[in-house]
């Protein structure tokens, strides 16, 4: 049988409810307005706050650790996290504590894997999440795999405290906003940002320079670069990608970075 689910994490809490009170393991957990068929029979598990909430709090008493695995686990972009999640947390329902210790084990190994996915992926666009002014306001835009901006939110709430910022992820359609000390994240249809101001340009374009300048020709390597910051995170960081500054501004050079890396102008 095929469980669907409402694509939350309460819904996947609700169908490890249901695998333990009927007793059956499903082939495989897909969202209730995913377009998929299948010859196997499938069954819609509805969402309950109380079945929801009896299974998390049972879940934290038997293994802090994978309870926090299943959170971060869960805000993961793969295809396969409802199902390998829903049997990972079956598996600590059987075995108890320690669970998460058995790394051996294929279904823990996986659950793991998911969680460090997302954690790496959160650092990563920590470090390269760049920020713009837009008056008044800090503004940056991502595009990740998961679902990152509730481990990016600390961060930058530590960091910019007095600060009012927001962060778009445009991949997800949501916002992070950051204001007095008060912070949300809110789902967003479209957002686009108003273009930089003379002042905000200016700046651009000395943080390129500087990026330029430090840059030691000789020591250059593309594919370290590529290892460390792929391709995929520089549409958003001003030095990888050189958008126009009015006359004279830096052309384009995302697409010739091996013939001419970011780093040195031709």
């Amino acid at each position: 049988m095929i469980f669907r689910y409402d694509g939350s994490l309460e819904g996947l809490l609700c169908c490890v409810f249901e695998s333990f009170r009927s007793r059956r393991l499903p082939l495989d957990i897909w969202e209730a307005q995913e377009p998929r068929l299948s010859l196997v029979p499938e069954f819609t598990v509805p969402s309950r706050r109380e079945e929801a909430a009896r299974v998390w709090r049972r879940l934290r008493q038997l293994s802090p650790d994978a309870a926090a695995w299943t959170e971060t686990g869960f805000l993961s972009g793969e295809e396969d996290k409802a199902a390998a999640l829903h049997a990972f947390l079956c598996m600590v329902f059987r075995q108890g504590r320690g669970t998460t210790g058995l790394l051996g084990d294929p279904v823990v190994a996986r659950a793991f894997q998911l969680q460090r996915q997302v954690h790496n992926e959160a650092h990563c666009f920590i470090e390269f999440l760049r920020f713009q002014d837009c008056r008044g306001v800090l503004a940056g835009q991502i595009e990740p795999q998961a679902f990152v901006l509730p481990l990016m939110a600390s961060h930058f709430a530590r960091r910019f405290p007095g600060e009012a910022f927001l962060i778009h992820d445009k991949a997800h359609g949501a916002v992070l906003l950051h204001q007095a000390g008060r912070m949300e994240i809110l789902p967003v249809e479209e957002l686009e940002l108003a273009p930089p101001s003379q002042e905000e340009a200016r700046y651009q374009a000395l943080w390129r320079r500087y990026y330029d300048t430090i840059a030691i020709r000789e020591r250059l390597n593309p594919k370290c670069r590529r290892t460390h910051c792929p391709k995929r995170f520089w549409n958003h960081m001003l030095e990888l990608n050189r958008r126009e500054l009015g006359p004279g501004g830096a052309q384009s050079v995302l697409g010739t970075a091996d013939a001419n890396p970011p780093g040195v102008r031709p």
